[in-house]
């Protein structure tokens, strides 16, 4: 079962000009020169002491390395690209070169021989995420391994192709790269960014009350909603928010991954049911508890419902319509009233009031992705982070020009 060539959602941003290149090429090694000129002034003379001068040096030659790093990188990115090898003879001059990087298609010259395997990171229905190691490059990444003999029937193998479709047209810092995919006789391998910080459900399950303070649950609802409104911008649902669906970088930043049920949507209204049930809208729910006899559609504001429930859950520790059956949870969300959502005392105000407007029983009425990013409790906890990293940066500027002189 080899897959299609996915199709193109959406246009990405159009390439900068040639004069654009030309004038940052031209700014570049003026900053080179420059730069060169400084390490020249700086050379001991005779037998003098090395002591500040030598670290000034250094950190003037680190400058020179990267500008120059840069310059080759905007040069070969203005060119135009070459064909590349179809030989088996340049392909491993090739490797030692080139970097696994973002593609449409399925990658010709990759193979499973060209990873080494580690430890089982995950599991899904279809096949297992393992730790691995890019032989050539020694890239670190998480394979994605999925059996075609367990896609048995066309639905399965429809759902493996749209997260292809879907993964591969997605580039922000919050969602969980696609590098690359392949596929042999026996699998379909998916090569991808390794989340260090394992998956949201089990650092808050480790938490020593079950849950996360609310600094820590902001900071993470606010990357979350940038991740879905980037997503929601190109026209895709997610459908199956979830801790467990939910990486963290090695920084503990969030990676939003598992697009299984995600799905491009021209329209902004899809009727199939899917998701995790305690994550489900009230409309979805109904479609589910009564077939044929409630409104057969939603929209992306399903993701915002369920943006709700993982923020009370990552405040509390257990979704707020979680019940001892499978059935009384779908249920209950099916025969929400928009009243009636008991949080706990130890929930402030500003959180509560975020929660309660994402679980609107009115779609249209949830609050936007744009408006959560300034909510006051979001931005309480966000401003602080975000004017403490703009000081360190200006420190190392101010660092950084200090030892040029």
């Amino acid at each position: 079962m080899a897959p299609k060539k996915p199709s193109v959602i959406s246009a990405s941003s159009p390439l900068p000009k040639a004069k654009e290149h030309v004038s940052v090429l031209t700014s570049l090694k003026s900053s080179i020169l420059h730069t060169k000129a400084k390490l020249s002034a700086l050379q001991p003379h005779g037998k003098s002491k090395v002591t500040k001068t030598t670290t000034n040096r250094e950190r003037l030659k680190q400058v020179i390395k990267r500008l120059s790093s840069i310059e080759g990188s905007i040069g070969s990115n203005s060119s135009t690209p070459k064909a590349a090898p179809q030989n088996n003879n340049t392909r491993n001059e090739s490797s030692k070169t080139s970097t696994i990087s973002p593609a449409r298609y399925p990658h010709l010259s990759l193979s499973a021989t060209d990873f080494e395997v580690g430890g089982t990171l995950g599991r899904g229905k279809f096949g297992r995420v393992y730790l691995a190691r890019h032989l050539s490059t020694n890239y670190i990444c998480a394979l994605k391994i999925i059996s075609k003999a367990a896609c048995t029937s066309q639905e399965e193998e429809r759902l493996i192709r749209r997260e292809l479709e879907v993964h591969q047209n997605l580039a922000h810092k919050n969602i969980l790269k696609l590098l690359s995919w392949f596929h042999d006789d026996q699998s379909i391998y998916l090569v991808l960014e390794y989340a260090a910080g394992g998956n949201l459900y089990s650092k808050l399950e480790k938490q020593p009350k079950g849950r996360f303070d609310e600094h820590t649950t902001a900071q993470y609802i606010a990357q979350m909603t940038e991740a879905l409104r980037y997503m929601h911008s190109k026209k895709i649902m997610h459908r199956d928010i979830k801790p467990e669906n939910i990486l963290l970088g090695l920084h503990g930043e969030i990676k939003l991954a598992d697009f299984g049920y995600s799905v491009h949507s021209e329209s902004g209204f899809r009727s199939t049911v899917c998701g995790t049930l305690d994550y489900l809208s009230p409309e979805v729910a109904l479609m589910l508890l009564k077939p044929g006899k409630t409104q057969e559609y939603y929209t992306k504001a399903i993701d915002q419902w369920s943006l709700g429930v993982l923020a009370y859950e990552l405040l509390v520790g257990r979704p707020p319509f979680e019940m001892k059956s499978s059935r009384a949870t779908q249920k209950k969300i099916a025969g929400f009233k928009g009243k009636g959502l008991k949080i706990p005392g130890h929930v402030s105000k500003g959180a509560e009031e975020l929660i309660r407007e994402l679980l609107n029983l009115e779609a249209e009425k949830r609050m936007s992705l744009d408006d959560v990013l300034v909510h006051p409790w979001i931005l309480q906890h966000t401003q602080k982070s975000v004017q403490s990293g703009l000081r360190s940066f200006n420190h190392m500027l101010e660092h950084a020009a200090a030892a040029a002189v």
